[in-house]
């Protein structure tokens, strides 16, 4: 049996993806990691669970599509990868306030459902940070939280991102989830002793509140097999 086939004997697994804030490139994590599990896996896809500033199918799913590369499912045409857009780009909770709608728990549930009934692995990435609120009762990392879902954190050398990755780990702490470890997106331009400093800030990090300092450095390159994703995925069975 290949390593391609293997997908239709392992149990269903469904991986969160959320960043220390938005813009941090969470959703480029995603697809990159998508596409490295579809080169292994035959079953594989994301969702974006709440997608704001844009229209139709969520902006975030066609990047993901795009760096798998594959086209759009059934699912992602019927709304069910993507249960939520607003056009305005703000919190999810404003932006539905505004447009007279609320952001269901159920709906997400729903839909949830529906991707791992016919996808083996799942990707489901978050909306802006850890604490962003998707209603007026529910945060988007305890949703996360009450799901049971492992957690992957996107982290960057960008400014702030010291103190950010800290108040993320600490939240994630707080509620004892299942980390399966940080990614480090050098996409973009950085100063290389911030990149160094930040880089060994967040190791400490990692070692300060408990979590194993499993990091995974995403490359400012177009060649996605230049990531190591395996001890990331090793983390699954710890």
């Amino acid at each position: 049996m290949s390593e391609h086939d293997q997908s239709t004997t392992l149990p269903q697994t469904t991986i969160a993806v959320a960043g220390i804030d938005t813009g941090v490139g969470k959703s480029y994590c995603t697809g990159l990691l998508a596409r490295y599990l579809l080169s292994r896996y035959s079953s594989v896809s994301t969702m974006k669970l709440v997608q704001t500033g844009c229209s139709g199918i969520a902006e975030d799913i066609l990047l993901h599509r795009r760096l798998m590369g594959v086209p759009l499912s059934a699912e992602d045409q019927e709304g069910i990868s993507n249960p939520y857009v607003f056009s305005l780009p703000a919190s999810p909770h404003l932006a539905a306030t505004l447009e007279g709608k609320q952001v269901r728990e159920d709906k997400l549930n729903e839909a949830a459902a529906c991707m791992q009934e016919r996808y083996q692995w799942l990707l489901v990435e978050g909306a802006g940070g850890l604490l962003v609120p998707l209603n007026a009762k529910l945060l988007l990392l305890d949703y996360f939280a009450g799901q049971g879902w492992p957690l992957v954190l996107v982290s960057s050398p960008r400014l702030g991102s010291i103190n950010h990755t800290r108040l993320s780990l600490e939240a994630i702490k707080k509620r004892g989830m299942h980390l399966l470890g940080l990614v480090y997106n050098l996409h973009g331009s950085y100063e290389p002793d911030m990149v160094r400093d930040t880089l060994r800030e967040c190791r400490r990090a990692l070692q300060d509140y408990g979590f194993a300092e499993t990091m995974i450095l995403v490359p400012d390159v177009k060649e996605s097999a230049a990531i190591a994703w395996g001890p990331l995925l090793a983390q699954l069975h710890c």
